[in-house]
């Protein structure tokens, strides 16, 4: 808790120190997430899959100069993956509201910018489910009550925005790495990771 309570302290003073007068652009974000989880130490025998999953939200974008940006972009996330020891496949769904709160950097300083982008993720679970699979033969069963409402990760990131008129539209690819162990009791280890590429639209609502 105090993590969180830390973010969003940043998160604010972050606001109050931009120029008053600074571009703001508000927009909508989609894509997919190569979704897999990683379980440390790795049972012997053991082989993990990719699970493709989706993403949906929204961004609001803060330029603070014309190079550097304070993007937010809140978005429901699917995640999970797949691990397949002795013949029995253990696969899980996980539904997130995500709030990334990233610093974007512009390498120029054209209409056309491609663009670095890294920072921290707060995400809180929305539902948690445990498959489990061999043969023909598979079993589903909730696993909310057993995954911890709060994840933290890291992204790190880079992309390209074009314009379109007085808006903009782009492009990117994040690399997402889960820092805690997402469920409340078990003998492993189990994070997330996921390679997320995204499409999206910005306005600009003040100059």
């Amino acid at each position: 808790m105090k993590k969180i309570n830390l973010l969003f302290v940043l998160s604010i003073m972050l606001c109050v120190v931009l120029p008053i007068k600074a571009q703001m652009n508000i927009g909508v974000v989609g894509g997919l997430n190569l979704a897999r989880i990683n379980v440390d130490p790795k049972p012997n025998g053991s082989e993990y899959s990719t699970q493709i999953a989706f993403g949906f939200g929204g961004v609001f974008d803060y330029s603070i100069n014309e190079f550097f940006e304070l993007h937010f972009e809140p978005i429901y996330l699917l995640k999970g993956g797949k691990i397949t020891v002795a013949g029995v496949t253990a696969e899980s769904k996980l539904g997130y509201l995500e709030i990334p709160v990233m610093i974007k950097y512009s390498l120029v300083a054209n209409d056309i910018k491609p663009y670095i982008m890294a920072g921290p993720t707060i995400s809180y679970n929305l539902s948690s489910k445990i498959k489990a699979s061999m043969g023909n033969i598979s079993v589903e069963q909730d696993n909310k009550d057993n995954t911890k409402n709060v994840e933290f990760c890291f992204n790190i990131g880079a992309g390209i925005s074009l314009p379109i008129g007085s808006n903009s539209v782009f492009f990117e690819a994040r690399y997402s790495l889960g820092l805690i162990d997402i469920y409340e009791a078990s003998q492993n280890d189990t994070s997330t990771i996921g390679i997320q590429l995204f499409v999206g639209l910005t306005f600009p609502i003040r100059n």
